[in-house]
């Protein structure tokens, strides 16, 4: 069998065992990423009681793991598409787990902020290399809502950091939600032994031979027998150059877009989640309330994720991305002005279905956009630079406390990220839903 027809089972495959274990697997790592980047919120009173540590400082620690997230997503993505994407997502997670322990062990602030730093950058690679494997394996027919129904389980991995705050952290503190963190060793056992090497990598790395080893042993279900269209030509490793390929004319216009997007997201998500316990614990809400309430405001991400899962294959890209970020622009706002916890409950849950679906639909198409010899560098890039947006809301919304900022100014500043990204985004191209991922890249 060659390449051509390889490409084309994986387009029109039917759903089986193997796209059920690339759906488990990859949604455990996702749903990792999102604990450790949600978790910090939940520790920053904990840490403010034991060091003393003053907002900005512990503003520096939440974004510390951001910016390794940047460092991580950028290193990770670029070696995916050279050393194989399988191979390096089981080391960054078990990168992770190891950093991960090593925070419960900080004893002091600059160590936790070093620490972070490393653990971010574990959790950062992680990221566009899941993208990219589910991606690439996915058939043209409901590749956005495989990709959404992941990025769901980014909800569950948030709503199970506000739980663990909830719960363990009041009581026990910090440290014992750091040590859950060694959950990511076990996942990559998990991945060693139960996911492929993707065969698109391999076929753009001239190892066909491999790829049709690998093929076989999948056992892929065919929906049709015939295509219903032509791939383009495949490239192989010969071609540009990875970080050439993504700020080359045919792909610059899409790059800067996806980092805006990537950037407003990150700063949005990062202001509200990192800060919002502790700034409703300063207002006339207790310590344990305010976790409560940003618990069930946080369970909103996975019914966003699903309603996009509903929707993406069965519409346009853009236009449901651009009322994703409209409505989520309202909600910020509306949070913002909100007095009482009724309506800081109605209008954050609103916030976070609204973050779910604009988050859902930018990993979906993210991927899409680049072909399959950059595809991991390009995702990482635009990932990594969504979390150097992240890492600025923390520090920046630490210092507006400081300066006697209250919510409305807060969350009027963190609106206006979600609303830049839908101006420019209003501008791009996203004809993706049913293509195979060679059509798409070949213009």
């Amino acid at each position: 069998m060659n390449e051509k027809d390889m490409l084309h089972q994986f387009d029109h495959a039917k759903l089986g065992r193997f796209h059920f274990i690339l759906v488990i697997l990859s949604g455990l790592c996702w749903a990792l990423v999102a604990y450790g980047v949600t978790i910090i919120g939940f520790l920053l009173p904990s840490l403010r009681a034991d060091w003393g540590t003053s907002s900005s400082l512990l503003g520096i620690i939440a974004g510390a793991g951001l910016v390794g997230m940047f460092i991580g997503s950028t290193i990770g993505g670029t070696l995916a598409d050279r050393l194989g994407r399988r191979r390096v997502l089981t080391w960054a997670l078990v990168f992770s787990g190891g950093f991960f322990l090593l925070s419960a062990l900080s004893w002091n602030y600059a160590s936790l902020l070093v620490l972070r730093l490393f653990t971010g950058m574990g959790l950062g690679a992680v990221i566009p290399i899941v993208s990219t494997l589910v991606t690439e394996y996915s058939p043209s027919r409901v590749r956005g809502t495989l990709s959404i129904v992941i990025n769901a389980c980014w909800g569950l991995g948030g709503t199970l950091a506000a739980l663990v705050g909830y719960s363990i952290v009041l009581d026990h503190g910090w440290r014992v939600a750091m040590y859950m963190g060694g959950f990511a060793f076990f996942l990559a056992v998990l991945v060693r032994f139960l996911l492929p090497e993707s065969t698109r990598f391999l076929i753009s790395r001239g190892k066909v031979a491999e790829a049709q080893k690998q093929f076989s042993a999948i056992h892929l279900d065919l929906l049709q027998t015939n295509p219903s269209e032509e791939s383009a030509p495949f490239p192989t490793s010969s071609g540009a150059s990875a970080s050439g390929g993504i700020w080359s004319s045919a792909f610059a216009r899409i790059t800067f877009s996806l980092w805006f997007l990537w950037a407003g997201l990150n700063f949005l998500y990062q202001g509200v989640l990192v800060w919002l316990p502790t700034m409703l614990a300063s207002t006339h809400i207790t310590e344990g309330r305010s976790f409560l309430l940003t618990l069930l405001i946080s369970i909103g991400q996975i019914p966003g994720s699903l309603i996009v899962a509903f929707l993406v294959d069965r519409t346009h890209r853009r236009g449901l991305l651009l009322i994703s970020l409209v409505l989520l622009t309202a909600a910020t706002f509306l949070l913002g002005l909100s007095q009482n916890d009724t309506w800081i409950l109605v209008t954050g849950f609103l916030l976070m279905i609204f973050n779910g679906m604009a988050w859902g639909m930018a990993f979906s198409v993210s991927s899409e956009l680049y072909p399959t010899r950059i595809r991991g560098a390009a995702t990482g890039w635009a990932t990594g630079v969504g979390r150097l947006g992240g890492a600025a809301a923390p520090m920046l919304v630490g210092l507006v406390l400081e300066k006697g900022g209250n919510l409305t100014i807060v969350f009027a500043l963190l609106a206006l990220a979600p609303f830049l990204a839908a101006v420019i985004i209003s501008t791009l191209k996203m004809d993706t839903t049913g293509k195979a991922l060679e059509t798409i890249s070949a213009g």
